[in-house]
């Protein structure tokens, strides 16, 4: 199954995307940042990194010559600008829908030397019977190029589609198909589609990229933004960005703080929770 690859400057991008992604599970965004903006983003990890000493992991998943910040967004004004870019965004309201939050994010650095990762779904945790409806949407963001041999995303395509796997999710591995792709491209995947990091068998390239995930706004969230961003930083958010991240209300119910809108702790009055003032009166539904 050939990789769908849609330009961001698609007017109908967005549902593209997800017709493909419901296809096969995952598609691909190309010249979302052009090449500055690709360097800048590079820089701006190296940066996070020293800042927050970041090392190598320590297991055979997370890879032993891969360097990894997760909650990113919390050190970098850069990186937070990319989780409401109109096109990707757009394609994951598009699979779930508007009231999606943000699962969170994290910087994946793979370094030469690196094995291939265990191939796995990134909704592992959900226990509804597969296959089912998207719950999540993980956006691999690619500021180098991503290559057959510095560690470019393998898939399996259509494994979103199928019944659970057996215990060894690695055993598909032969079947995995390379998401080789520019610098400036996003690989959006339904978060059912098995997949993984591969390997990095270069002397001296470094694999750049950046997940940013999104789930449906019933759902939790992989990363606990509301514990770990500060109230105050979230303050100078953009009102989109902070909805994504929490303060914001599922279906006018869901998320509220004491009957009121959790914005209102930013300083924002929003009022109570709409959602109950609507199954009051004749019209409600019982």
């Amino acid at each position: 199954m050939t990789l769908e690859r849609v330009a961001a400057s698609d007017g109908d991008a967005a549902q593209r995307m997800a017709r493909a992604i419901e296809r096969a599970g995952a598609a691909v965004i190309v010249d979302v940042l052009d090449a500055a903006a690709c360097a800048r983003c590079i820089a701006e990890i190296d940066r996070v990194e020293r800042l927050v000493d970041t090392r190598e992991g320590t297991n055979d998943f997370e890879g032993f010559h891969t360097r990894r910040i997760f909650n990113v967004m919390a050190y970098s004004a850069m990186i937070r600008e990319l989780i409401t870019n109109p096109t990707v965004l757009g394609a994951a309201e598009a699979l779930l829908d508007p009231g999606l939050l943000l699962s969170g994010t994290t910087s994946m650095n793979i370094g030469p030397g690196e094995s291939p990762q265990l191939l796995h779904s990134d909704d592992g945790m959900v226990t509804l019977p597969r296959p089912h409806l998207a719950t999540m949407v993980t956006t691999l963001w690619a500021l180098s190029p991503f290559t057959d041999h510095n560690g470019a995303t393998r898939f399996v395509a259509g494994s979103h589609r199928e019944q659970a796997r057996g215990a060894q999710p690695g055993a598909d591995v032969a079947t995995a198909a390379s998401a080789v792709m520019a610098a400036g491209s996003v690989l959006v995947l339904h978060a059912s589609t098995w997949h993984g990091g591969g390997a990095n068998t270069t002397t001296d390239e470094r694999r750049y990229g950046l997940s940013i995930q999104y789930v449906a706004g019933w759902c939790r969230q992989q990363q606990n933004l509301m514990l770990g961003l500060d109230r105050e930083l979230v303050a100078t958010f953009s009102p989109r960005l902070q909805e994504l991240v929490g303060y914001s209300l599922y279906q006018d119910v869901m998320g509220h703080v004491e009957r009121r809108h959790p914005a209102e702790l930013l300083g924002a009055p929003r009022g109570g929770v709409g959602g109950w003032d609507r199954l009051d009166g004749p019209g409600a539904c019982r």
